[in-house]
């Protein structure tokens, strides 16, 4: 039983997505409300999100408001709060209500009770050179820190401390950047990036450790002090490389064990120290040639990290989590009936290893004509990342690559030839995104691993695997058509595409021959205990080997494949409305699949779909799958044109959740996109509303629409939302607009699915949910009278989408400016006067 008597309780959530926050906040949110509800706990959450699936859950009240802490007072004096829970919002919730307790005032009430963490260690690490040294107090080996807010004060420390250094910004705006500075022309600078970054003014200087290895750690602690490692990875490339922008990998395969041992020793010991009852990420710098082992970040709340480890390896670490900060502890927590009786205090297990790869925005960019600094550094430029599975590194790193959507042919040894040695040789020094196939080409030339290892600072490990590979490529390549090279390939990850490339064929002829020589894919479950304590597992990868774990769910299963990574112009929004399909499919009491390679993402809730498939989304990956579960349809996000035509042509029910190839173009500053917004069930149109759109706001106009003549006797035959785009010069706000005002350079196209989740909430109609029921033919006569009616809705159009306090200009350094509405990185909501 808990120890915390709660009766109103209020989740802060994260706020507008942005780099190294994407949607694991939200989806830890969503998870473990309807928890609390279940326990007769009134549930509220404030959030800005539009995207925030969680707003739109039936377990608690939602309240759409910009993140603000006149706004959270506001609210927990409305609603009674009596207990706040800002650790699953991550560190903008934690740094929020930090400010809201230290700006409470007499008239204000009582402070609500904080849980996971007491409100003096909650200031405390909210301000990391106060953290610091009540952790060198206690005796664990941190990195000193110099707290600076002059730029001469900064000089003199100069003087003291040799480059290169680390600098951060005090209580930062929005996320915290860590800059090294390797040269004296970068100090000024780098001062003047993190005193703009920082609400104070202040920054942090500290001893750069450049090079050294970089090791994360997830744990947990209850109330009486019990504690427990979920999971540790590494990252491949070293510290001066921003961990998000790194390939990472658990478990952890350079670390000894007596050196993860400590780790987690230093771990549990600053759990005790700040009395945490929850979830705590533990960043450690590790050098190699001495031992020495430093903690450089302490996270005691839902981060990536947290979404991954749940992920690689099964851990119900969501709900676990918000057990402890009731006050429950570990070996009293009772989980569903998908896991074992004592899941909750079994350490995990891998039997398996998880590669994460980062992506990146440049090609995204480059198709806007937006030139942007493709050098990678200690500032983060990767938007997403994805995540592969496999029994070995180099069978997990061939599906990460895969998931990564990158063209089979780029892998491939014949690649990158054209670079020069030169080139090759400063890239190694100064990587940029295509890090990893860079070092295989490397390889190939003849580098000597001992010579790359110290160019680079990776493990010499990484190198001997890559090398292992690429012999792989080259013995399956020069030996076409033998079924001993075509099993050795499967067996690595290297799939029917690649194959096929080398054989100069196609990935139906390879798949026919590993048919016909019974070289299939087996499913291996994800499970905490690795399979040692039976448990209803949910989540699967493919591997080579003998025994299949994963049967057929049933013969009435919808299966849904995701968006895979996060990218710009398709980011949380698209995890947003596939987790809605998800979510309608089983209201619609239809068994459901889904297939994505994101952790971040809300369509991997462990308890959302009936089974999970951790794959590439490439046709041959969805195609064994389709195989063993033959789910009656395969709904498909409608950018992934491949993909669904080679899934028709392979007779195939696939149904279009409908989306553009690419993000749409956009407004500039000198004019506006006006849009007519209306739905489609597959044989009627109807008016929905109409949108207007300049460079970095979209604005909802309220007015009734009757379709122009022209638009109602056209025939969209796949149901869902779209839009009527046309353009004015100028960019005044306007609260009418006359349907014959549509020009002759209009068109037709898919609303984005970042707008569809704004008017959605705008409107509060679920459009995504009625588009699954028009795509299945289950619309109701409710359904039907709400097309016919909706435009006569009264609209809330106090309430605009607006960009996100992205700061493109520190993480990409673009040449021309960056519109956040139309990449869908971040967006929040603005409330506004109308007049």
């Amino acid at each position: 039983m808990s120890n915390i008597t709660v009766k109103n309780i209020l989740f802060i959530g994260a706020g507008s997505n942005d780099f190294g926050l994407e949607a694991e906040h939200d989806a830890a949110i969503y998870q473990v409300m309807p928890e609390l509800k279940g326990h007769g706990i009134n549930v509220f959450l404030i959030d800005e999100n539009p995207y925030a699936l969680s707003l739109e859950s039936l377990a608690a009240e939602a309240i759409w408001q910009p993140l603000t802490v006149e706004n959270i007072k506001h609210v927990i004096k409305n609603n009674h709060i009596d207990t706040v829970l800002p650790l699953f919002g991550g560190t903008r919730a934690v740094r929020l209500w930090a400010t809201t307790v230290q700006q409470w005032e007499h008239g204000d009430g009582p402070v609500p009770r904080t849980l996971g963490l007491s409100i003096d260690m909650l200031l405390r690490v909210n301000n990391l050179p106060n953290l610091t040294r009540y952790m060198a107090d206690a005796g664990l080996p941190v990195l000193t820190s110099h707290v600076v807010k002059a730029q001469d004060d900064a000089n003199e420390l100069l003087r003291e401390l040799q480059i290169p250094l680390m600098i951060r910004s005090l209580h930062p705006k929005t996320t915290n950047t860590r800059q090294m500075v390797e040269r004296l022309d970068e100090f000024e600078e780098a001062i003047d990036y993190a005193k703009k970054q920082s609400m104070t003014q202040e920054i942090i200087i500290s001893k750069a450790i450049n090079g050294l290895k970089e090791v994360s750690m997830e744990i947990l602690r209850d109330f009486r002090g019990n504690k427990m490692k979920i999971g540790a990875s590494e990252d491949m490339d070293p510290i001066g490389i921003h961990t998000a922008d790194s390939l990472s990998v658990a478990p952890t395969l350079t670390i000894q064990d007596q050196v993860l041992e400590k780790m987690r020793t230093y771990a549990f010991q600053v759990a005790d120290l700040l009395g945490l009852q929850g979830i705590m990420h533990v960043q450690f710098a590790f050098d190699d040639s001495t031992g020495a082992i430093y903690i450089i970040k302490v996270s005691p709340y839902v981060d990536q990290m947290a979404s991954r480890m749940a992920l690689v390896t099964g851990y119900p670490v969501m709900l676990v989590a918000i057990n402890l900060a009731m006050g429950i502890a570990l070996e009293d927590i009772v989980l569903p009936h998908d896991f074992g009786e004592k899941t909750a205090m079994m350490e995990p297990m891998m039997d398996h290893v998880a590669v994460k790869l980062p992506i990146f925005p440049f090609g995204e960019l480059e198709e806007s004509d937006v030139s942007v600094n493709r050098q990678l550094n200690s500032i983060q430029k990767s938007v997403g990342s994805t995540i592969g599975f496999g029994r070995t590194f180099i069978e997990a790193l061939e599906k990460a690559i895969r998931s990564a959507h990158f063209n089979n042919a780029t892998f491939s040894p014949t690649n990158m030839a054209h670079i020069s040695d030169d080139a090759l040789i400063q890239q190694l020094i100064h990587p940029e995104d295509n890090r990893v196939l860079l070092l295989i080409e490397a390889i190939k030339r003849g580098y000597e691993i001992d010579e790359l290892a110290e160019l680079t600072n990776i493990d010499e490990f990484y190198f001997y695997q890559l090398g292992h590979l690429l012999q792989l490529e080259l013995k399956v390549e020069n030996d076409a058509d033998s079924i001993e090279s075509l099993r050795l390939g499967k067996q690595f990850g290297l799939s029917d595409g690649l194959i096929a490339l080398f054989w100069n064929t196609n990935f139906t002829n390879i798949r026919s021959l590993s048919k016909e020589h019974q070289i299939e894919a087996t499913y291996k479950a994800l499970e905490p205990s690795a399979g040692e304590f039976p448990e209803n597992a949910r989540q699967y990868y493919s591997t080579f080997e003998e025994e299949n774990e994963s049967v057929q769910v049933s013969d009435n299963t919808v299966m849904v494949i995701g968006s895979g990574a996060f990218r710009l112009g398709d980011a949380a929004s698209g995890g947003y409305a596939t987790t809605i399909v998800l979510s309608e499919l089983r209201r619609l009491q239809y068994h459901t699949i889904i297939m994505n390679n994101n952790a971040n993402d809300a369509t991997l809730m462990q308890n959302l779909a009936d089974k999970q498939y951790l794959e590439p989304l490439e046709i041959s990956d969805v195609m064994k799958v389709v195989e063993l579960e033959n789910p009656v349809a395969i709904i498909v996000p409608g950018n992934r044109r491949k993909l669904i035509t080679a899934l028709r042509e392979l007779d195939q029910n696939v149904l279009i959740l409908p989306k553009e190839k690419h993000m749409p173009s956009g407004p500039v500053d000198d004019r506006t996109e006006f849009a007519l917004n209306i739905f489609s069930d597959g044989q009627q149109i109807y008016p929905v509303n109409m949108t207007q759109h300049v460079a970095g706001e979209l604005r909802i106009i309220s007015q009734i629409i009757e379709l122009p003549k022209q638009l109602a006797q056209t025939h969209l035959e796949n149901p869902g939302v779209y839009q009527v785009i046309w353009y004015e010069n100028g960019h005044d706000w306007v609260d009418h607009v006359e349907i014959s005002d549509i020009s002759y350079d209009t068109w037709l196209r898919p609303m984005p699915f970042g707008q569809v989740a704004f008017i959605s909430k705008v409107m509060q109609v679920q459009w995504v949910r009625i588009t699954v029921r028009a795509l299945l033919g289950r619309l109701t006569e409710q359904d039907q009278k709400l097309l016919e009616n909706v435009n006569k809705l009264t609209l809330q159009t106090d309430v605009s989408l607006v960009a996100a306090d992205v700061n493109y200009d520190l993480h990409l350094q673009p040449i021309e400016p960056i519109d956040g509405t139309r990449f869908e990185l971040g967006v929040n909501i603005q409330y506004y006067d109308q007049k």
